[in-house]
């Protein structure tokens, strides 16, 4: 959480009604982000996120599921931040 909120992502839930398997995030205020690009390039890197299942707001998420330990949550944070450079997109840092 802290390593997505720092490059300037949102929760779509305030931390008190998140669970702690899958949280979403709301897509950046950007033009230049396109979900099915950002997916690919995480896919590319050995990464899969699921799109949003809210109605009324842009997400995607992100699945905390299975044996993993903070190496894992360090190399999908480096992987979200190469691929936002790749993507040309600079979030505003929380």
């Amino acid at each position: 959480m802290a390593g997505m909120r720092g490059m300037g992502f949102t929760e779509y839930l305030p931390s008190k009604l998140q669970g702690t398997i899958i949280t979403a995030f709301c897509y950046p205020n950007d033009p230049r982000f396109q979900f099915d690009e950002f997916y690919t390039r995480l896919n590319d890197k050995g990464f899969v996120i699921y799109p949003g299942k809210v109605s009324n707001i842009d997400c995607f998420r992100i699945g905390n599921i299975g044996r993993l330990f903070k190496c894992d949550m360090l190399a999908l944070l480096a992987a979200i931040r190469a691929t936002l450079s790749e993507m040309e997109i600079e979030l505003p840092c929380s």
